[in-house]
Formats: structure tokens, C-alpha cells, sequence
């Protein structure tokens, strides 16, 4: 069966690794859970940028030794996270630099002001966003042959969680979105008949 790779993320973040990282960042939770599901789809869009340059995602896998600290911390099986401390704040600087280059310092200052959190806080969960999602990975390696394809099928839905001002750094028009079917269906009627009222 083919994964959703946000929702199969998502899982990770529990209410117990978020009340974790708000030890270190004293965010309203919502606000964080937030920012931490957008970091996650601006990490995936970003390896979708990337794929067309070959041996990229091996590449990038590996940089997660096995011995690193977060690696070691995921239960993958259980789809949970046995620790939070703040191990990722080096680990997932490397990763960030591979995937966006110059632009990652960009995108963070947006995740802060398009989510609402400190910008602080919007470096350090991107940090650990890349971190998971490379992580994920590595531990699913067979997706690695795939994961262009994968990434090209749940482009629209990604790109759906991500504030207009990310998509635009990352190269996407900001309307790149998927519409609710209802709304689709209404305006394929309409302009049928020749009005366009939505």
C-alpha cells in the first residue's frame, strides 16, 4: 500500500512530544503543532526539488548515522517519538543546508510569521521536522526508489498545508491548492452554462 508521507508523519507528533518541545519553546500548542505539521510539508517540497538530481535522496539519507541521538530516540514501528531533548538543533542544521541551500533562513523567518510562532522556535522545528522526515526515510529505504513518483502523486495535497509565502519560496505558484470537490463541481456547472460566479 502506497503511504501518505504526511499523514504517516503526522503520527509522530503526539501530545506528549509537543508538550516536550514546549519545555524548550513556550508556545500555544495549536500554534506549534502547526508550525511543525507546515515544517514537515516545506521539508517534503523540498526533497520534490530535488529530485531530479540523481542519488540525491541516498545522498541525503545519508547523513543520518545510526548512532545519531534522534534516529536512535524514534520508534518507527510504534510510530512514536521515546524522547525529545534537544539533540536535533545540530543534527537537522546539516539536512536543511543539503535541501534548501541559501533559502533556509528564508523559509523559517516565514514559518514564523505566516504560523505565528518566534522565529526561534520556527528554526528549531524545522530542525526537527528534517530531521524526522529524513529519518523516516531511512528507515523505510525502499521508498527511496519511489519517492519522486510518491511526492508527484501527493504534491497538491502537500502543498495544501503550506502558507502561500512558503510555496512561493520554494518555487510554487501560492493558488497551487486543492479545491473542496463541492466548490469544484459547483464551478464546473456554471461556467457549463456560461457564468462563473465563484
Amino acid at each position: 500500500m502506497t503511504p501518505n508521507l504526511q499523514i504517516e508523519l503526522r503520527r509522530f507528533i503526539s501530545s506528549n512530544v509537543v508538550s516536550k518541545l514546549n519545555k524548550f519553546y513556550f508556545e500555544n500548542d495549536a500554534l506549534l503543532i502547526k508550525g511543525i505539521d507546515v515544517s514537515i510539508g516545506t521539508v517534503l517540497m523540498g526533497l520534490y526539488n530535488r529530485a531530479g538530481e540523481s542519488g540525491f535522496y541516498k545522498e541525503i539519507i545519508s547523513l543520518i548515522k545510526d548512532d545519531s541521538t534522534f534516529y536512535q530516540e524514534v520508534d518507527f514501528a510504534a510510530g512514536r517519538i521515546l524522547s525529545v531533548d534537544d539533540c536535533y538543533r545540530l543534527e537537522g542544521n546539516a539536512l536543511l543546508k543539503e535541501i534548501f541551500t541559501v533559502k533556509k533562513g528564508r523559509i523559517s523567518e516565514m514559518i514564523s510569521n505566516e504560523v505565528g510562532i518566534k522565529s526561534e522556535t520556527a528554526r528549531e522545528i524545522l530542525n526537527f521536522s528534517a530531521l524526522l522526515v529524513v529519518s523516516y526515510l531511512k528507515n523505510n529505504i525502499q521508498l527511496l526508489d519511489s519517492l519522486k513518483l510518491l511526492l508527484e502523486e501527493q504534491k497538491r495535497e502537500i502543498l495544501n498545508s503550506i502558507h502561500p509565502g512558503i510555496k512561493i519560496i520554494l518555487g510554487f505558484s501560492c493558488f497551487e491548492t486543492i479545491e473542496d470537490k463541492n466548490q469544484s463541481i459547483g464551478r464546473s456547472i456554471f461556467t457549463l452554462f456560461g457564468h462563473n460566479f465563484f
